[in-house]
């Protein structure tokens, strides 16, 4: 598709976020993981230690904090139990709720999957300064925060 300046913000943001996500999904192919996969697993690793403590993360929570549904994220869940990256425990509290944690074979793989990433943003962004980048930043914070 050629891109114009015909194309509207909407179909311009959304084009772009398939392309990114289109992109490091074929990069994380060498890796047997998804983009999906890997946003749980970033999820899971970013928000499992508040001041210190381990927190127990739910798929509840994974489901709320990524925007998606239940029934996905547990799919995704559970293909990353089967491919060793994931493990869940009981819950103490919930016995409907497992407390998921990354495995420390999930934690060896983190540096590389965080690589491939760092690769395909790198390579979307190669022409911006970093002025545009600052600004790009700010821009999509303040849409972000519009529409939460």
């Amino acid at each position: 598709m050629k891109v114009g300046r015909k194309m509207n913000i909407g179909y311009s943001v959304n084009y772009c976020s398939k392309l990114l996500k289109n992109r490091l999904n074929k990069e994380l192919e060498t890796e047997d993981i998804t983009v999906a996969q890997f946003a749980v697993i970033k999820y899971i690793e970013m928000n499992s230690l508040e001041d210190q403590q381990d927190r127990n993360i739910t798929a509840v929570e994974i489901a709320e904090g990524l925007d998606m549904d239940k029934p996905t994220i547990s799919g995704i869940i559970n293909r990353l139990v089967d491919k060793g990256y994931v493990i869940k425990l009981p819950h103490e509290k919930d016995k409907r709720a497992s407390i998921l944690k990354l495995t420390e074979y999930c934690i060896e793989k983190l540096p590389n999957l965080e690589a491939i990433n760092e690769i395909v943003i790198n390579s979307a962004l190669k022409e911006l300064s970093n002025e545009d980048l600052y600004v790009f930043q700010n821009i999509i914070y303040k849409i972000i925060q519009n529409l939460q």
